[in-house]
């Protein structure tokens, strides 16, 4: 069909011409003329291309010469006639144009086709896309919509350095946009894959690292044995004291406790475990390679939320906050609308330990938007935080102080706001019942500690659970009746110190809600 068309066109513009008459046409020239009209293609070419070499200056033949070559898809060598003509002509400018948009759209549309029956178990569909796809771009070249097809080709079929390539092709061809996002995905995607493997590879070691970070003064004993093992050897004080020593000979490390709880650690030498960083390094170039990318299309996407989205994950994952927080100062300069840019920024400026910042940026989103229970809980968090980090910098250095209750204080009318908003939010109730002990509020402690308990054990069910299993974790209910759920009957079990509503069909856990008290 396909065929035809231009077939059509080139007999018709034959007829023409030489109706016309061609004035000191050559033999080969009238020749090729007359093979096309008896449709003898393979003749006419043979025909022309001796008339090209004697006669570079006609046009004419240039134009049917490149119209017979994308008969035969030879779209290198259509392109290549096709250029020569309009060196010499703009006659046929328009129907060269045509040509090569046939061509490609023909293509393009049967690859796509092929893609979208492309699956991992129907595999020679990537490969039919991928041929079709290839031919698109021959027929007419630097086209940004072909090589972002060609990347979702590749992309499909998991042949993710590829598609790079493809998407950056398109991008640079066209400023396609959506192809800079897609390639900057699957760098991001590569160097979690790469992070990935690192912490694999090295998970015991990062792990014991991460734990001596976390023994600090006033930890309990069983916390730090919990965490770091059974020590090499333990020696007693003096007698009468509570004092000890543990010794960890595989750390470098004594640990000194009094009364149960850590007063001092100490190093002999560092622990320097022998990491393989190979991964880590790979992962940070992925990641740079998709800030470099996402920074050029500023200016052309400078307010694109995805975009912005995702430099802050390849910064942070490069351990780039700074530059992070400068794109985000930027974007809330920008739009100081934007209830999520002024939240990530005071996420970011929370992780930079800029509490005070982080804070101002909570209540800005929470300002822009008073259901906006994210930014409330992290602005309580954010005071929580810098109560923490204050007992720990006092605990550190020895001193007694209550600096971090003021803190805690500011931190409780935003949690408490919270749980009244969500209240089946465990990690909410376990922050209230810390902050609670902190500022010796001991019934409200209990009383969150309780509500946290209690939630607890309902996230420990799992739908498909038998009745036996759940009777195991919350026990017996205060009552069942018959209800329905999810448009189908079911038996629910009535919790109500838990204020659970569990959901059974055919004897087998169907799900459950939680009454928002």
């Amino acid at each position: 069909m396909k065929s035809t068309t231009f077939l059509l066109i080139l007999v018709g513009l034959v007829a023409l011409v030489s109706f016309q008459g061609f004035q000191c046409a050559s033999s080969e020239f009238t020749g090729a003329k007359l093979a096309i009209q008896q449709k003898n293609l393979t003749e006419a070419k043979r025909l022309l291309e001796i008339e090209v070499e004697k006669n570079p200056a006609n046009d004419e033949a240039w134009f049917l010469l490149g119209g017979i070559r994308s008969e035969e898809a030879d779209y290198v060598g259509m392109n290549q006639a096709f250029d020569e003509a309009l060196k010499l002509s703009q006659e046929h400018a328009q129907e060269i144009k045509a040509a090569r948009y046939n061509r490609w759209a023909f293509h393009l549309n049967r690859g796509a086709m092929a893609l979208e029956r492309a699956t991992p178990e129907s595999s020679m569909f990537f490969d039919q896309s991928l041929e079709e796809f290839t031919k698109a771009r021959q027929a007419w070249p630097d086209t940004a919509l072909t090589y972002r097809y060609i990347g979702y080709a590749y992309n499909n079929s998991a042949q993710y350095p590829k598609a790079i390539d493809a998407f950056r092709m398109a991008w640079d061809k066209g400023k396609d946009l959506e192809s800079l996002k897609r390639a900057a995905r699957l760098y991001i995607h590569q160097g979690d894959q790469q992070r990935k493997a690192f912490e694999e590879k090295n998970a015991d070691k990062l792990k014991n690292v991460k734990n001596l970070q976390g023994i600090r003064r006033n930890n309990r004993k069983g916390d730090v044995i919990a965490a770091l093992g059974a020590p090499d050897r333990i020696t007693r004080g003096p007698r009468g004291s509570k004092r000890e020593t543990l010794i960890y000979n595989r750390f470098n490390l004594t640990v000194s406790i009094d009364n149960d709880k850590v007063t001092a650690k100490n190093f002999s030498k560092p622990y320097n475990p022998s990491v393989d960083s190979s991964s880590y390094y790979l992962a940070l170039a992925e990641y740079e390679n998709a800030i470099q990318l996402l920074q050029e299309s500023k200016g052309l996407a400078s307010s694109d939320s995805e975009i912005l989205n995702m430099l802050l994950t390849a910064f942070v994952q490069a351990n780039r906050i700074q530059e992070a927080i400068s794109e985000y100062e930027a974007a809330v300069q920008t739009d100081p609308g934007n209830k999520q840019n002024q939240f990530i920024l005071g996420v970011l400026y929370r992780s930079a330990g800029d509490y005070e910042k982080a804070a101002g940026r909570f209540k800005e989103a929470y300002a822009l938007d008073p259901e906006y229970t994210d930014a409330l809980f992290d602005l309580g968090a954010t005071y929580y935080n810098w109560g923490v980090d204050m007992m720990r910098i006092a605990e550190e250095k020895g001193e007694q102080s209550s600096a971090y209750k003021e803190k805690f204080q500011l931190a409780l009318p935003y949690l408490e706001k919270v749980s009244e908003l969500t209240p089946d939010e465990l990690q909410v109730w376990e922050t209230l019942g810390t902050i609670y002990a902190q500022v010796g509020m001991q019934e409200k402690a209990l009383a969150a500690f309780d509500k946290a308990d209690k939630i607890r054990a309902v996230t420990n069910l799992r739908v498909g659970m038998s009745e036996d299993e759940v009777e195991k974790i919350l026990g017996k209910p205060d009552k069942k009746v018959e209800s329905v759920y999810e448009s189908a009957k079911t038996l629910m079990w009535v919790y109500e110190k838990n204020n659970a509503y569990v959901h059974f069909a055919d004897g087998t856990l169907r799900g459950w809600t939680m009454e928002k008290k």
